[in-house]
């Protein structure tokens, strides 16, 4: 009975896998879909810089640096379906080169380290029990290649992001990847310390001959014949948005996008320690809202993007508990709130303020919607002030704020008029990429953001104000 139930899983694994083989063909706009319909993942990052508390990671030599004690595959896929996630998109090789798969190709891999399993391998299995599908992150160069930054064997002074070079060693450990672990949505390619000796284009080639139907995305560097466009720390929007793609996007785009994919970490922005990779202790805490990855994910959803959410494992190799309780939020929101985000009251009503950068940063661009416009005050002004017309007197109860992604707000007031007067709702100091403010219901017809104070010329991307209905239409989550 047991030797039937080998062949069976063996024929299971060979079947599956045939579903991408090189001698099928793919209608690769029938895979675009069903890459859409899994809507958004969990972005796993879990390497050296887990435990330096850094984003990057040179100069280590023994692999006894990860020093894993456990690992926790089935809770990372448990957490994803409880979000609503479709698959989970899994770093296998940061630049250090260090490998989380039982790689042939090197000792410089987690088997040899004190964990001593293939976590790859048990994600997969785990990723199979909750029904959630694989994507891989692989970066290109590595630092220990010929030439690259730890290269003992390249003498003289290197950049700090420097990688080596090493096509045969790419190759073979991308064949790997795609011929032992199961079909593979998509792989994230990190261009950061070069292309590791094989171009993109190259490299688009030999994955394909592999599995024609995973969809190949570069972070940045020659984007021609990628058919996924990566956006690293970007936003939902349009294919034809290329901004969307976010700051490290600075190539121009490809003709063959079939599909736009986001991401940026679960981590909001703080002072020390790493945002893709497991923190410190101190962060623990540390949390985006459950409402501001909803409100992401309907954008996903809108435009037709995949949303991968960055969820970096602790020492024990398990997802931090604020993580886990948030994902299970939004989950909730996923499965029971409205399939579209309430719309502001404020959303392309008249706005003023008191100065402009010019036309292009006018008022009105911080109530139309649309997160790639912004009003920027006159040039050199350290305050200022943002105010909304709502055309009528109307119930509000909240506001959400977004500043560009490098805060300048210092010290800020939200107001109210009443008879001519206006009225402090909320005060505080920074804005940041979102912040949601919650206040007893009043009436209201004109509503002001006061920016007291900035570092630079005040800049708001979008101010919302919602009524009582709207704010209960999805689920809370405070700042």
């Amino acid at each position: 009975m047991k030797k039937r139930f080998t062949h069976i899983a063996l024929l299971t694994t060979f079947l599956t896998t045939s579903l991408f083989a090189a001698d099928a063909p793919v209608d690769m706009n029938k895979r675009a879909e069903e890459l859409k319909n899994l809507k958004w993942g969990m972005f796993i990052c879990w390497s050296f810089s887990t435990f330096s508390g850094k984003e990057w990671t040179p100069g280590i030599t023994d692999v006894s640096y990860f020093k894993a004690t456990g690992c926790d595959t089935d809770q990372w896929a448990r957490t994803a379906k409880e979000a609503g996630m479709g698959y989970i998109l899994f770093l296998t090789k940061h630049h250090d080169g260090f490998c989380l798969w039982d790689t042939q190709t090197t000792d410089r891999k987690v088997t040899k380290a004190p964990l001593g399993r293939d976590v790859l391998a048990e994600l997969k299995k785990s990723c199979d029990k909750y029904g959630i599908k694989l994507a891989l992150y692989f970066s290109e160069g590595e630092w220990r290649q010929p030439g690259g930054l730890d290269d003992p064997a390249t003498p003289g002074p290197k950049k700090s992001n420097q990688g080596g070079s090493n096509a045969e060693l790419k190759k073979a450990q991308l064949k790997e990847l795609l011929t032992q672990y199961g079909p593979i949505e998509y792989i994230w390619f990190d261009h950061a310390v070069g292309v590791g000796g094989l171009s993109h284009a190259e490299t688009t080639k030999w994955c394909k001959q592999f599995q024609p139907g995973c969809f190949i995305g570069y972070n940045h560097g020659d984007q021609e014949g990628c058919d996924i466009r990566l956006g690293e720390m970007g936003k939902p929007g349009p294919l034809q948005d290329h901004k969307a793609a976010g700051p490290h996007m600075r190539d121009e785009p490809s003709k063959n996008y079939l599909l736009a994919e986001f991401t940026y970490p679960i981590l909001p922005g703080h002072k020390g320690g790493a945002m893709w990779f497991y923190s410190l202790p101190i962060h623990d805490g540390l949390c985006r809202s459950a409402e501001s990855l909803y409100k992401d994910y309907l954008g996903a959803v809108k435009y037709g993007n995949v949303f991968a959410l960055d969820a970096g494992p602790n020492y024990e190799g398990k997802l931090r508990d604020i993580d886990v309780k948030t994902l299970q939020k939004v989950g909730d929101m996923i499965r029971n709130s409205p399939v579209a985000a309430p719309v502001p009251l404020s959303q392309g009503k008249t706005a003023t303020a008191s100065s402009s950068w010019s036309a292009e940063y006018s008022p009105g661009k911080a109530v139309d919607g649309d997160e790639s416009t912004r009003w920027g005050a006159a040039n050199g002004s350290r305050d200022g002030w943002l105010a909304i017309d709502l055309g009528q007197e109307c119930a509000i109860c909240r506001m959400v704020i977004n500043e560009i992604a490098c805060p300048r707000t210092q010290k800020f007031v939200v107001e109210w008029q009443d008879g001519g007067t206006w009225k402090e709702l909320a005060h505080g100091t920074t804005i940041g990429e979102e912040k949601i403010i919650d206040f007893t219901p009043v009436k209201a017809r004109h509503v002001r953001l006061n920016i007291l104070k900035a570092s630079e010329v005040p800049t708001i991307e979008e101010f919302q104000v919602f009524a009582p209905g709207a704010k209960a239409a999805v689920a809370e989550e405070g700042h």
